[in-house]
């Protein structure tokens, strides 16, 4: 059986009284000029089942996500809120404030990566609907800046990569971009470290934790190869935002940058074409998989409650998530979702996917909140601080992960 809900379907069973009445408020954090047309898309879908989008956009996660939580808990819930893909609303279930959708997801199971269902799930019940799947390690690059610089596309975080730095650098230009807030100071090293240490240095650090994998002398080559990049960011690297960085790679300001695939939906805004005005490199091969999902906050009143159950089939419906994540950039979280006719990027991504052995959950779907805000203070106090030494961190690092 599928889990999708036709659109037709839904706004032919649905009477004139309940239409009126299905408003639904979003909370999330897609603010950029991408993730601006992706929501309007999600906003259309409502509409032609008969409902109405309230928009309640509030700039960045964190501040999204304290929003949408202080609502929760004074009782003036919004249908729905934006979540990333991981732990980071398990305590609103073990108060009983958000919906289980285990009835959506009853298929689920059969279309939809493990480690993205499980991490949905708390004792076996669903209350977390995964809206895409972002690739969080790419490597993006301004096809004209590299030539002009007589710079070839690296392949990974190797010699090749500082080659091209050094000669985009030479030609004036930023040899690499950086958002440098915390998480994406972490989000650098992280495709580093899956570069140079592969899947299996990945799960022996986050699955197994073990004393091996913090030997491994690749853990090591990748924080000196992160330590490295130090010297090809500009100064203006700093809080800068992420969509502000990868507008330097589409305004030629900087040649190479590192972030999710999220980033797809700028340049798509700016009229740039994949493998003609930019490239995409998955290092390695390995897509390191995140997201976003919606959670859905119990409802007191019956009308609230039947607005959000319309939306959670629309949102839950196949050409609702094909349409989101061609604008969004990203790919559908279930694999029974027709996403043929995509770009090169998101094919790269798609073929990543079909084997565990080339993509790996991203961090915060393996450890605690805690254990992951912990080893991203350590990542950016070691970026931040050059005489930090290499063993220092490694030492800090395996305490932490084993023992947070």
């Amino acid at each position: 059986m599928r889990l999708t809900v036709s659109i037709a379907a839904l706004c032919a069973g649905l009477a004139a009284p309940v239409l009126a009445q299905s408003r639904a408020e979003v909370i999330h954090w897609w603010t950029s000029e991408g993730e601006s047309l992706a929501v309007r898309a999600l906003g259309d879908s409502f509409a032609a089942a008969g409902g109405e989008w309230l928009d309640n956009a509030i700039a960045g996660a964190s501040g999204a996500r304290q929003a949408a939580v202080t609502r929760i808990l004074a009782g003036d819930p919004p249908a729905a809120s934006q979540f990333n893909t991981g732990r980071e609303y398990e305590d609103l279930v073990a108060q009983g404030l958000l919906v289980d959708i285990s009835d959506i997801a009853a298929d689920w199971g059969q279309t939809m990566p493990a480690s993205l269902l499980a991490a949905s799930q708390l004792d076996d019940r669903v209350y977390a609907m995964p809206m895409n799947i972002h690739g969080r390690n790419w490597i993006w690059y301004n096809t004209a800046v590299l030539a002009e610089a007589g710079a070839t596309p690296p392949t990974g975080w190797g010699e090749d990569m500082f080659a091209a730095l050094d000669l985009i650098a030479a030609s004036g230009r930023v040899p690499l971009a950086l958002s440098g807030t915390p998480s994406y100071i972490l989000s650098l090293f992280e495709s580093v470290l899956l570069d140079r240490g592969g899947p299996g240095m990945w799960n022996g650090l986050y699955g197994d934790r073990s004393d091996a994998a913090f030997a491994d002398p690749r853990l090591r080559d990748a924080l000196e190869t992160f330590a490295r990049l130090r010297d090809y960011v500009d100064a203006g690297s700093s809080g800068r935002a992420w969509n502000a960085t990868i507008a330097m790679i589409i305004n030629g300001t900087a040649g190479i940058s590192s972030q999710g695939d999220w980033a797809k939906a700028e340049f798509a805004a700016a009229g740039l074409e994949p493998g003609t005005n930019y490239g995409c490199v998955l290092p390695g091969g390995v897509l390191m998989i995140g997201g976003d999902v919606f959670v859905f906050p119990a409802q007191r009143n019956a009308e609230r409650a039947q607005a959000q159950r319309l939306l959670i089939e629309t949102l839950a419906d196949a050409a609702t998530l094909r349409r989101f994540n061609q604008i969004k950039g990203s790919i559908p979280p279930r694999n029974d979702v027709d996403m043929s006719g995509t770009d090169i990027c998101a094919e790269t991504g798609s073929a990543a996917l079909r084997s565990q052995d080339t993509s790996v959950p991203r961090l915060s779907m393996l450890v605690s909140g805690t254990i992951a805000g912990e080893v991203q203070d350590l990542i950016v106090e070691f970026w931040s601080d050059p005489r930090m030494s290499v063993d220092a961190v490694i030492a800090r690092y395996r305490d932490i992960v084993q023992n947070g």
